[in-house]
């Protein structure tokens, strides 16, 4: 039945027309603004260190498009990116940029250095109990969020005992690592308790103001995570939503793989100097064999981002590797390109996160070391 059919007794009033209308608005309206970034094209080449260009729509505004930390060992100074690193009071075991040593090889074959220090005293908290880079920052007004991924792993000749306490992330108040008010990620005691260990588990430090158990029923032992003591390399991805309500969270994962989901308040204090560190405390300190290394490490105060990953499902990912925006507006990123574990002629999946955390649905496929994709023109459309 048509409209010109509709009996005229049961035809809708003009008022009512009026209120659909606005309805049917106002939900295009929200399905706008809830739908996922979409990539249409990205120019330029896929090469290591080139320039490529993304467009699409429902990127979102990105004030600063750069991180505010992107360091895969290619600065002249840590100074130069970090706050500070520990130890830095140990000489020939400071913290900093180092050649492959110790028959401790690269993550892949797109960097030269690593970062790295080790455990060789136990002195203090900058001269042996702690290997990690910080940086300070002034933070957005609650609730904000955080993003940092990095790869890891522990020197083969590790020495174990103890607890084998060993602490791989903090947030903290102030301007320095493990104040008075802060928590951390750790690898759940006693384990790993050797290189073969598969049973560790990430953590957090119950108490203010992470909760135990969380918002989902969780205590502090999540799931079984990468031994980093185990031989080899493994990519970290860390997601916050910086909150003093229950609407806050933390997500840790390794190599695409959920290790901690925890849900509640991630921040209630006062003041806004906030420390934002990678790496930690090991309990087995004072071993000059107890090194750690680090590299490509990212982080930034949203979950916007662009990454390359190797399959076209970005949750099915099992390596995700960010890209250095230089420029970012609601429908087109540049971005200098990271292939990381990407090698010459691999197929990778490029995909935009907005700042809700939402990805592109499906990665745009483009090839490492060619050409970007570029869209085909549409039938019976001659390009010249």
């Amino acid at each position: 039945m048509t409209f010109a059919q509709f009996p005229i007794d049961r035809l809708p009033s003009r008022a009512i027309l009026r209120s659909a209308a606005l309805c049917i608005a106002a939900l295009g309206a929200a399905g706008a603004a809830l739908a996922a970034p979409a990539v249409q094209q990205v120019s330029g080449a896929m090469d290591h260190n080139g320039t490529i260009t993304i467009s699409g729509s429902g990127f979102g505004a990105k004030p600063s498009a750069a991180p505010v930390v992107w360091d895969n060992a290619t600065a002249s100074s840590l100074s130069n990116v970090w706050t500070g690193a520990w130890p830095d009071k140990l000489p020939g075991y400071n913290t900093g940029y180092y050649a492959p040593m110790r028959n401790i090889d690269l993550p892949h074959s797109h960097d030269t250095r690593y970062i790295a220090g080790a455990h060789a005293a136990s002195t203090g908290a900058d001269s042996g109990y702690a290997v990690m880079v910080f940086k300070a920052i002034q933070a957005p007004a609650l609730p904000y969020f955080i993003y940092a991924s990095w790869y890891q792993r522990a020197d083969d000749q590790w020495h174990f005992g103890g607890d084998n306490n060993f602490k791989t992330f903090d947030y903290s108040t102030g301007t320095e690592p493990y104040a008075q008010q802060s928590w951390y990620t750790a690898y759940g005691p006693p384990h790993p308790a050797s290189a073969s260990d598969t049973a560790q588990q990430w953590t957090y430090e119950a108490g203010t103001p992470l909760s135990n158990p969380d918002q989902n029923g969780h205590n502090a032992w999540w799931g079984n995570a990468v031994n980093p003591m185990g031989g080899s390399w493994s990519k970290v991805e860390i997601s916050i939503r910086v909150s003093s309500g229950q609407d806050g969270y933390v997500k840790v994962s390794e190599n695409g793989r959920s290790v901690v989901s925890y849900s509640g308040v991630t921040d209630n204090w006062g003041g806004s100097q906030r420390t934002i560190s990678v790496g930690g405390y090991a309990r087995m300190q004072g071993y000059t064999s107890n090194w750690r290394y680090f590299d490509d490490i990212y982080v930034d105060t949203t979950l916007q981002r662009v990454v390359l990953a190797d399959k076209p499902v970005l949750s099915q990912a099992s390596i995700i590797e960010p890209q250095i925006p230089t420029s970012w507006s609601d429908g087109s990123i540049t971005a200098t390109v990271n292939l990381g574990k990407f090698t010459q002629g691999q197929t990778a999946y490029l995909f935009v996160v907005d700042a809700s955390g939402t990805p592109s649905a499906t990665g745009q496929a483009v090839t490492a070391g060619g050409n970007a994709f570029m869209p085909s023109a549409p039938s019976g459309v001659a390009v010249h």
